[in-house]
């Protein structure tokens, strides 16, 4: 899915990037749904050419970390997602690095 869709998440101003970092930043947003939206973002990253410069754009990263801290025994699939997220937008792709030699 997330192969061929990727780049679909241009579409209307990145609109369904901008819907995941709202689920985030709502204090009234599910467990699940939270984990889901940073898995989602996770791929995104992972996969689109300009997703790390994306989601830095809207300040999801800083969210993200956030949610790594999360307390509780329903938290736990959040934090999981979170630091998996987290490490998808630390990770330096090899293509990346050739490029700045």
């Amino acid at each position: 899915f997330w192969g061929e869709n990727v780049m679909k998440f241009e579409q209307h101003d990145y609109r369904a990037l901008k819907a995941l970092a709202s689920l985030l930043a709502s204090s009234s947003t599910d467990s699940t749904t939270q984990a889901v939206a940073c898995h989602d973002i996770g791929e995104f990253v992972a996969l689109h050419p300009m997703g790390k410069k994306k989601v830095a754009q809207l300040g999801v990263k800083e969210r993200i970390m956030e949610l790594m801290g999360s307390t509780g025994e329903d938290k736990r699939e959040v934090r999981r997602e979170a630091l998996l997220c987290c490490q998808k937008i630390m990770l330096n792709r090899w293509q990346d690095v050739d490029k700045v030699k």
